[in-house]
């Protein structure tokens, strides 16, 4: 099953993530088919060619819970919000500290 997720690259602090197609059994991070396109976290850009990634979930592709958040954070695009869990829990207030 291929798989859709992200790979990281560069060096030690300074952190830039490939988003790639790759078998679900392989690394991401040396045996992908094809580069996608890029997510830069420092500056909180992510470039993706989402037409692309749209014919390879059509074609039985799966894609990462964590991009598939940041695509349809971006895109807003239904096709991307079956691929993680909505959290729907209401949050407890905390408690008030005694004194």
């Amino acid at each position: 099953m291929l798989t859709i997720r992200l790979s990281r690259h560069w060096r030690t602090k300074k952190p830039f993530y490939r988003v790639v197609l790759t078998e679900h059994t392989k690394p991401a991070k040396s045996w992908y088919k094809s580069v996608l396109w890029s997510y830069d976290p420092l500056n909180h850009k992510l470039e993706v060619k989402v037409d692309e990634i749209k014919s390879y979930i059509a074609n039985w592709a799966q894609v990462s819970s964590r991009l598939a958040k940041m695509i349809f954070n971006q895109t807003k695009d239904d096709i991307f919000s079956k691929f993680f869990v909505h959290n729907t829990k209401d949050r407890k207030p905390k408690k008030e500290e005694k004194k």
